[in-house]
């Protein structure tokens, strides 16, 4: 099954269901998720979140299986035979894991949520500590769009 595997975990992740609103409901291993607010489901983190919680382990879909609209001669229903992701997926809010960043990480900096997800560097004296997710662990850092190893600590 597509997804990510922790550099170092600590602390099991918890399963959610995804979301209908954003993305329609499809969303990929890796991203930072943070509740919907209305359906008690997830959705991807949104820029400055202070409600992350935590990387989305699998990929997740928001429906389960196909729903078929269409019957044929038979009065069968259509079923869409692609392969279908789960309708629950982990969420891991502690560990080292390897994510892609938008915007150069260096060595130790702290990080947070850039839109739709993305994590980007923490800007110390500007942002406010609620907002940081974790550190850089990657000794060379992390250079824009590119995976590296993540300390994550969400609160």
């Amino acid at each position: 099954m597509p997804g990510i595997r922790p550099v170092f975990e600590k602390g099991s992740p918890l399963n959610f269901g995804a979301t209908t609103v954003a993305n329609g409901g499809n969303m990929k291993a890796g991203i930072m998720v943070e509740p919907d607010g209305t359906t008690g489901k997830i959705k991807p983190a949104s820029a400055n979140s202070v409600r992350c919680l935590g990387v989305l382990v699998t990929n997740t879909a928001a429906s389960n299986y196909a729903v078929s609209d269409s019957a044929d001669a038979w009065d069968n229903p259509v079923i869409d035979g692609s392969h279908q992701y789960p309708v629950q997926s982990a969420v891991a809010s502690m560990g080292v894991w390897k994510l892609k960043v938008t915007g150069a990480v260096a060595f130790g900096q702290k990080v947070k949520c850039g839109a739709t997800g993305s994590i980007v560097p923490f800007v110390d004296g500007t942002d406010t500590e609620d907002r940081a997710i974790g550190r850089c662990v990657e000794p060379a850092g992390i250079a824009d769009g590119v995976r590296g190893r993540i300390r994550l600590g969400v609160k």
